[in-house]
């Protein structure tokens, strides 16, 4: 799948995964939050100025030496990296020179992951349908797809596969040793001998077939998951402009295809083309191996060594190298057509624009990070120069999703770039960039703007993040690829430090990084997009004259194959397999839960407050949580754009200018957010919040609370200019990645139709928003936004409203809770809000969004049980044996969709869900025979299955979490330690009787309150087809 994965940015080098570029696996992902910001440079960071450190320090004694051997292993090199307290230790294999590099680190969440550098030079998607087939089966494991099997067999934090524009990954991270060694066996299994059979290269690649499987004579068309995964990834208007964006900036190598496939292209690639691609490019030569955490290395080296590198020699590897881009000797300009998004501004607006230019090498550390440094000088907050030359004068939606520094090719380059503006301000565009680009280099950067920057970056050094593994193998996989410095690549103090230094030595370093990159630049691409209405029907007309070629070309022999496949492939996905050779953990494995630190509550000047002790690294985490159920719903609907400006205006003591730098030195800065909660205990009522966030060092936390302060009680919203610029921005913003999550969007509205409350949250965060805030700001004026907005933060910002959750050092703590109490000391107590609105269940109703796409999101929910009643968990096991064991096999393998499953919610609904699907009638009636499938298969239900499906739900629930958002269940939703761990015997104890019993319950009879949506093209025939009345919104 097509995404931009959000992981702590915690290094020097952040993978911006461009959705364009890169493809997973699977839709299931971890979701990170991003956060960045200060340390002061170590002693040995100023060491590292005037010399290079020696490999490890003197004064430490490791485990393993460099030189030695260790199963085949030679370490060449071991440093130890105290920006994130952590030993690096690089080894190579003798046999097959294959590079494992191993992070030594104390953490219980460990990774591992096999690289490879695969370079395609045709746009079939080669290594995107390969990354799906090796994990289709393999000699160890000869069943079909063990990878979606092992989901369900495992505690994995994290498990994918991923192809990038010029790498594939195989990563995992699970905090279980026996867990890692099965999902290790699985992983190397299946990219050194993959089975790379025929019939799953036709399921997840591309194959003809006959739209009704049993008839001959029927029409052929053409299937296939990844077919229909890019199908869905280029309706997707941002990432076709970033995919062209990177075709045309880097076009003289593999940079020039898309790796993951044009759906255009896709059936050009053979299985014969696949499996010569394997051979060459997943030969261990051209393999790296990644090891993090704390579990014994000398178990993996051992077995990556006797079982899979001892059978393979050295060969050379620089068939896989990618040379530099030829810089270009003048700049070019190409403009590419989008589709027309119904869901966007106006069609004269749906425009696009956007300058690159080439900068440095990627394995030029020092270089690569300065320039990160200087594109966040540039484009970051009201400081930067093109914010203020290309955002305030509010000539478009904002910046576009191409914005920023892109570091994960062979080549860096810088990209601004605007979104929904119209075609004549192209060239004001361009305009602006060269005046800005000329005024920087003449008046230089603010040292205060510098420094907010920077502070900003080294906080992030100390955040720590419960997949930091992963994230540090996300953002150094590039640079690695290329060969490049990886281990000092982490050293971001001293790169901190050396920029600090080149800055006090010279006053212009960066304006002269400004001559040289951006004025003297002659690789300079400037993309235009501009929607055109017969997009969508030129694409089926291409589709419509490529079948008609390949069905041409086909004889009666090659037609008979093609029937023949068909059923010998519907066969195959029906079979019954034993799944005994997959390794699987044992109830020992998993029966202690995590262990969870002391959560305490008091009450402090009036104010309940959750503290928490826990190991937070020097830094202080402060949620502040006020009710807003009492608000009015003309004042609620305003609450998400409420939670987007509030403080990106300013406040009565500091302009909006000053403001952010004040925030960005001191703070990560402030997140605003909507906060919905169902009660857990009967779902009767809900209570709605607006959450504050922030997080500071120990050291700032006195002036944390004083920004608090400031924004709380002198936010300023008087500047009607900006906040007009920041409202359309806004509604510009959330119509961009509707496809790309389309499963969540069409959960949300279905859940819309089965309570008043989730009808609420649809409209305040679901596609009902984008629509209902459009309509909202034509009707209304900047003046009489501004107004209510006003009235909203002097209802809600009161000490009588609140609740806050704080974590810190048990050492810290109580120097924060004074901070803390002279904080809201200032705080005004207001008149108490309602606690709790009544919750109301819905009729039966079905909607469909009309969406100018070629794939569907479909979704069904009905309301089941609130979180604390007995068979919530019961549900919650039985949702992931539907999703594994129906829902998997039938929408996604037999009819192509991309990704299928159910969940139920801690709101009590259950939810059915399919994902880049070629169908939706078919999918919603499969969603309606979950009972019949259930029934055929309740005897068949035996204690492995029971128990696999219970490992899917620990997966969720054992997942590690922030030291800053420990104790977040109790603080959102009032479940406690205790209710947690109830919770998680009762799913453990569930038994195949009970399973069944609530099969009968709640599947047996159609649901009083359930609803059906669809997001996805037009449907003449939907009403026919599901003898249901739909409401049609386009």
């Amino acid at each position: 799948m097509l995404t931009r994965l959000q992981w702590l940015k915690a290094l020097p080098r952040p993978l911006r995964v461009l959705p364009g570029q890169t493809v997973r696996r699977c839709f299931k992902s971890t979701q990170v939050t991003l956060n960045e910001g200060k340390r002061g440079p170590s002693a040995e960071s100023k060491l590292a100025l005037d010399g290079d450190l020696p490999h490890i320090m003197g004064d430490r004694k490791y485990k393993y030496s460099e030189g030695q051997v260790y199963h085949g292993f030679q370490c060449e090199r071991i440093e130890y990296i105290p920006d994130f307290e952590l030993v690096s230790c690089t080894l190579r294999h003798l046999g097959t020179g294959t590079e494992l590099w191993y992070i030594d680190r104390n953490d219980t969440n460990n990774v591992f992951s096999i690289n490879f550098r695969t370079t395609p030079f045709d746009s079939t998607g080669l290594p995107h349908i390969l990354e799906h087939l090796a994990l289709c089966g393999s000699k160890n494991f000869p069943v079909r797809d063990p990878f979606f099997k092992m989901l369900n067999r495992s505690v994995a934090t994290f498990m994918n596969a991923m192809t990038g524009p010029d790498y594939t990954l195989y990563p995992f991270s699970t905090m279980n040793e026996v867990d890692f060694r099965n999902l290790q066996k699985i992983y190397l299994d299946a990219v050194f001998r993959p089975n790379l059979a025929y019939l799953d290269f036709l399921q997840e690649g591309w194959r003809l077939e006959h739209k009704e499987l049993n008839n001959r004579d029927s029409e052929l068309v053409i299937k296939g998951v990844v077919y229909n995964e890019m199908k869905g990834a280029f309706s997707e208007n941002s990432q076709v402009f970033i995919q062209n964006l990177l075709n045309n900036m880097l076009p003289d190598h593999t940079y020039g295809y898309v790796s993951g496939g044009n759906p255009l292209e896709i059936p050009k690639l053979t299985h014969t083309d696949l499996v010569k691609f394997h051979q060459k490019y997943y030969h261990p030569s051209n393999a790296r191996m990644f090891c993090y955490g704390s579990f014994d290395l000398l178990k993996t080296l051992a077995f990556v060594d006797s079982e899979y590198l001892s059978e393979h020699s050295r060969i050379d590897n620089s068939y896989s190298r990618i040379p530099n881009q030829r810089p270009w000797s003048q700049p070019r300009n190409v403009h590419i057509p989008s589709r027309l998004d119904s869901l966007g501004a106006t069609f004269d607006r749906q425009n696009q624009i956007a300058i690159a230019l080439l900068m440095c090498d990627s394995t030029d550390i020092q270089e690569s990070f300065e320039l990160n440094v200087l594109s966040d000088l540039l484009i970051r907050g009201p400081n930067s120069a093109f914010y203020k030359s290309l955002i305030e004068p509010n000539f478009s939606g904002g910046y576009n999703q191409s914005t920023g520094f892109s570091s994960d090719c062979r080549d860096t380059y810088f990209v601004v770039g605007l979104q929904d503006l119209r075609v004549e301000d192209f060239k004001r565009f361009n305009e602006l960039f060269d005046q800005t680009v000329h005024k920087t280099i003449e008046e230089g950067f603010e040292a205060q703007h510098i420094e907010s920057i920077l502070h900003n970056l080294e906080l992030s050094l100390k955040h720590q993040s419960p997949h930091f593994g992963n994230a540090l193998l996300f953002n150094s996989t590039s640079l690695w690829n290329h060969d490049g410095d990886i281990v000092s690549s982490l050293r971001v103090s001293e790169m901190i430090a050396q920029l600090r230094c080149c800055l006090k030595e010279n006053k212009k370093y960066l304006q002269q990084k400004m001559e040289k990159y951006f004025a003297n630049n002659t690789h300079k691409l400037t993309l235009t997009m501009s929607p055109d209405e017969m997009y969508e029907e030129n694409f089926k007309q291409a589709e419509a004259e490529m079948l008609k070629q390949k069905v041409s070309a086909l004889d009666s022999k090659k037609r008979k194959e093609i029937y023949t496949n068909g059923l010998k492939l519907e066969a195959s996905q029906k079979a019954k397999e034993c799944t005994d050779v997959l390794p699987c953990l044992t109830l020992n494995d998993v029966k202690e839960p995590p262990k969870l630190p002391t959560i305490e509550t008091k009450t402090i000047v009036d104010v309940p407050t959750q503290l928490c002790k826990v190991p937070t690294n020097e830094i202080s985490y402060l949620k502040c949580l006020f009710n807003i159920t009492g608000l009015s719903r003309d004042e609620l609907v305003l609450i998400p754009l409420f939670s987007n400006v509030i403080d990106d205006m300013g406040t009565s003591s500091h302009n909006f200018r000053d403001f952010d730098k004040l925030v960005l030195s001191k703070t990560a800065g402030f997140d605003f957010k909507l906060n919905f909660v169902e009660n857990v205990k009967d779902a009767k009522s809900y209570q709605m919040g607006l959450m504050m966030t922030t997080h500071a060092l120990d050291k700032n936390v006195k002036d944390m609370f004083a920004l608090c302060e400031e924004l709380l009680l002198n936010y300023k919203l008087d500047d009607t200019e900006r906040l007009k610029m920041l409202i359309e921005n806004y509604i510009s913003n959330i119509s961009v990645g509707i496809a790309s999550s389309g499963h969540l969007y069409a959960m949300l509205s279905a859940a819309a139709l089965v309570s008043d409350a989730a009808k609420l949250k649809s409209l305040l965060s679901g596609v009902d928003h984008i629509d209902f805030m459009k309509k909202y700001v034509e009707q209304h004026s900047t003046e009489e936004i501004r107004d209510r907005l006003k009235a909203i933060g002097a209802k809600v910002f009161s000490k009588s409203n609140m609740r806050v959750a704080i974590n810190t050092s048990e050492a810290f703590q109580a120097t924060a809770l004074e901070h803390y109490q002279n904080f809201l000391q200032k705080l005004p107590t207001l008149k108490d809000m309602n606690k709790n609105n009544e919750l109301k269940l819905l009729d039966p109703s079905f909607q469909h969004y009309v969406m100018n796409i070629p794939v569907n999101y479909c979704a069904k929910s009905f309301f089941a049980v609130p979180y604390l009643h007995e068979d919530h968990p019961v549900l919650r096991v039985l949702a992931k044996l539907v999703s594994a064991k129906y829902l998997l096999p039938v929408v996604r393998e037999q009819n192509g969709a991309y990704g299928a499953g159910a969940k139920i919610g801690s709101d009590g609904i259950f939810a059915f869900f399919s994902y880049r699907d070629p169908h939706s009638t078919k999918t919603l009636d499969a969603f309606d025979k979950t009972y019949d499938w259930l029934l055929a298969e309740s005897n068949k239900l035996d204690q492995q299955t029971l128990f696999e499906a219970k490992l899917g739900v620990l997966q969720q629930l054992d997942s590690p979490t922030a030291p800053g958002n420990i104790g977040i269940d109790f603080f959102l939703y009032g479940v406690s330690q205790e209710m947690f761990v109830k919770y998680r015997s009762r799913v453990l104890s569930v038994t195949l009787d009970e399973l069944r019993a609530v099969i009968d319950k709640y599947f047996k009879e159609e649901p009083k309150h359930v609803g059906k949506c669809i997001l996805g093209p037009a449907n003449e025939n939907l009403e026919e087809e599901t003898k249901l009345k739909w409401k049609i919104i386009s």
